[in-house]
């Protein structure tokens, strides 16, 4: 199995969409304060999640050494990722969370939906899955390797995300972000 650091899209140097402070906010009051949430996607990431979520009030898990389709944390209830956008990695990461069977939310392309791939991960826990729809794209942050900071990405993406649930068990009324 490969690991995560195998990817160029996790290569730090290349421009990584990173999740901001406001997507994990819009999704805040669905996430149970009382679980440990890993963020599972750090791998030789300059992702703020981890900050975001302490920010917030979340106890939260991970860290950019830890190769998500090799180590798992020894205490988590639940992941909330952005995993690579890379296809074959993305595969590998979203059957390792089934594997694992922890409830989770993840910040997916749309396109993935419809992929025959992601009807062969999911097969009959398929069931299990939800769809949060943001109102509009998703905004994204980048590194940028001149300033060594993270900054809000000057355009919006070219495609739609939303946010993938797996065992969460939400409302319909939970389902539709404005």
């Amino acid at each position: 199995m490969a690991m995560c650091n195998d990817s160029p899209i996790f290569n730090p140097n290349k421009n990584n969409y990173y999740t901001t402070k406001q997507m994990w906010f819009n999704i805040s009051h669905l996430i149970p304060k009382d679980k440990i949430i890993w963020e599972a996607c750090m791998l030789n990431s300059k992702s703020k999640s981890i900050e975001y979520f302490t920010e917030m009030g979340f106890n939260c898990t991970g860290d950019i050494n830890m190769d998500c389709l090799t180590t798992t944390p020894e205490n988590f209830d639940m992941i909330i990722t952005n995993p690579p956008f890379e296809t074959k990695l993305k595969q590998k990461i979203l059957c390792r969370f089934v594997e694992l069977d922890k409830p989770f939310i993840i910040v997916l392309n749309c396109m993935n939906f419809y992929s025959k791939y992601f009807r062969d991960i999911f097969k009959e826990n398929i069931k299990h899955l939800q769809i949060i729809s943001p109102e509009g794209k998703i905004t994204f942050e980048i590194y940028n390797e001149q300033e060594k900071k993270i900054e809000k990405c000057k355009n919006q993406p070219s495609f739609y995300c939303a946010y993938l649930c797996y065992k969460m068990n939400l409302s319909n009324k939970d389902l539709w972000l404005n």
